[in-house]
């Protein structure tokens, strides 16, 4: 045996050693369970029962663990179906400009009765993300309706007026969206869900209305639930790379309007000088919205402070290696006292990467925890326990057993 192993070249020996220690890593540190944190009630109940990602262990991609991989990587990895869309454009109160992309091909035997999915991405966000056409191939093929909301200046939709997309104060352009939706489909539940920022529109749009945001339950991943701490770890030097994206994406914006913002009064030459999200958030986004201070306005738009006014049901996913929303931030502990809300905490994934698997192109634990969800609100929707407008109908903790409902496709 002893000869056996000698024979072997050493640098074989050491990619072995380097392997076997490399898994042994992977077990203990990146393979985990989630942190979930929800109070007893029947929303409880209902993902104990039916939600079972929740429980079980995520296994990041083995060789894209890190935040930065895991993050940058989704961009190139994720399989992209093809989907094409009907963009509807809705006229805002200040003249503004959002916009719904309603996808081309319609689910087969689709009932005006079936939950719609309306999906909001965040600010860098369009209707190619990898995985808003996953999820709006997936659904439509178990027959759901589904819609992204693009916000003004977002995914091409025009600039009409110098107010940008900035989480809080757009809250009012989602409410638009959402009645124009319900005009349209009036009998139809809406399940929202919101990434990145276009989580942070979603919780202030919920706690602002209540039951009377026609909305029956909602979903957020990756959202920065505390702006000083977001922007505090965007500054670290490891994680520029993604501030000087975001900054890059606000110039772009600045730079195909030029001509607008010069009209309006702006110095645009100064705004195109910043370096950083907070300068631009400093010298232009707050003063346009009416702010003396950039922290008045990281104040305002951190959604933390309004989770306890949210009625309807609503999941958060984060993981805890986000930089965009680091762990310390997630106010896990305001569950205790709305238990409408429930955290999930990640051990890994990033900013809305989640990859699973040694195949990144799979569904990842994003993916199969929003499908999983979705069918959970659908089957509580059909048995009439929860309403339209998201209010628990059955005050018992136990969830009443329904039909079968179809299982994820698988992706490619």
């Amino acid at each position: 045996m002893v000869v056996w192993i000698y024979a072997i070249p050493w640098y074989f020996q050491i990619f072995f050693l380097a392997l076997v220690a490399y898994s042994i890593h992977y077990y203990i540190f990146a393979v985990r369970k989630p942190m979930t944190y929800i109070s007893h009630g029947i929303f409880r109940s209902h993902l104990q029962a039916d939600v079972p990602s929740l429980y079980r262990r995520y296994y990041p991609t083995p060789w894209c663990t890190g935040t930065h991989s895991m993050t940058l990587m989704r961009f190139f990895l994720k399989a992209k179906p093809y989907v094409e869309y009907r963009r509807e454009l809705i006229r805002l109160a200040d003249g503004g400009t959002a916009a719904l992309d309603w996808p081309v091909e319609e689910p087969e035997n689709y009932s005006d009765t079936v939950p719609i999915c309306l999906l909001i991405p965040g600010v860098a966000g369009h209707s190619q993300e990898s995985y808003l056409l996953n999820w709006i191939t997936n659904l439509r093929a178990i027959g759901l309706r589904s819609v992204i909301f693009l916000n003004r200046g977002a995914g091409g939709t025009p600039l009409n007026t110098p107010m940008t997309y900035d989480g809080f104060h757009n809250k009012e352009d989602l409410r638009l969206a959402v009645c124009r939706i319900k005009e349209r489909y009036p009998r139809a539940p809406i399940i929202a869900e919101g990434t990145s920022m276009g989580g942070i529109t979603l919780v202030h749009y919920l706690a602002t209305y209540g039951f009377e945001a026609n909305i029956a339950a909602a979903m957020v991943q990756s959202t920065g639930w505390c702006i000083f701490e977001s922007v505090k770890s965007l500054s670290k030097p490891s994680n520029m790379i993604f501030n000087l994206y975001l900054t890059h994406r606000y110039k772009e914006v600045i730079v195909e309007n030029k001509e607008m913002f010069e009209e309006q009064g702006i110095d645009t030459e100064e705004v195109l000088k910043c370096r950083t999200v907070q300068e631009i958030h400093k010298k232009y986004v707050a003063p346009q919205h009416g702010y003396s201070t950039v922290e008045e306005y990281w104040d305002m738009l951190s959604p933390h402070r309004q989770l306890l006014h949210v009625k309807i049901p609503l999941l958060s996913l984060n993981a805890a290696d986000d930089v965009f929303s680091p762990e310390k931030s997630i106010p896990v502990h305001l569950t205790e006292r709305n238990p409408n809300v429930a955290f999930v905490v990640t051990a890994k994934g990033g900013h809305i990467g989640f990859m699973e698997g040694v195949n990144p192109k799979q569904a990842g634990y994003n993916d199969t925890l929003f499908y999983e969800f979705v069918k959970m609100i659908w089957k509580c929707l059909d048995s009439g326990e929860l309403s339209l407008d998201g209010r628990w109908c059955n005050e018992s903790d136990e969830p009443s057993s329904q039909r079968q409902y179809p299982v994820w496709p698988q992706q490619n």
